[in-house]
């Protein structure tokens, strides 16, 4: 059975398995300093055909919020669809991880963000913008149709 619920709610596949027992052997420096992760750096800046640094974690959950915390100061507002997943299923985690910044669900049919609804929550932050808090970014993601139920993705 494949279960949608979550990105960590699920099993490890065998071949993830396989691959974990293959690599553990030896010893390793921790924090990045191990041949994997150079792999991984080398890997992605061959992928994206540049120099890049990669961060892995282990949620989807924790590179949202960590993404958005780097790239936004913690008085930041990060416009999003108000059915986006970092703002319905991820317990504030980039508040948390962001030092306060704060996410504003804008309305739209079908998890879209509306152009409208976007130009009205753009314009009234601004009109109450102070030194506390500004606008900073928008997150645009694949919209989750509400007529989908997680539930029933199992197979």
């Amino acid at each position: 059975m494949i279960d949608y619920r979550s990105d960590n709610t699920g099993r490890a596949a065998p071949e993830i398995l396989d691959a974990m027992v293959r690599a553990n052997s030896g010893t390793a420096l921790g924090y990045g300093a191990d041949e994997w992760t150079a792999s991984l750096q080398e890997r992605f800046s061959d992928l994206f055909e540049t120099k890049v640094r990669v961060f892995p974690v282990a949620t989807g959950t924790a590179a949202n919020a960590l993404a958005l915390a780097a790239s936004s100061p913690s008085w930041g507002l990060v416009y999003c669809s108000e059915a986006a997943h970092i703002d319905t299923s991820e317990a504030n985690a980039a508040g948390f991880f962001g030092g306060g910044l704060k996410l504003v669900p804008v309305a739209g049919p079908h998890g879209r963000v509306d152009p409208d609804a976007f130009a009205r929550s753009l314009a009234s932050s601004s009109s109450e913008a102070s030194i506390s808090i500004a606008p900073w970014q928008t997150s645009i993601s694949r919209p989750y149709w509400p007529s989908t139920s997680f539930m029933n993705l199992t197979t």
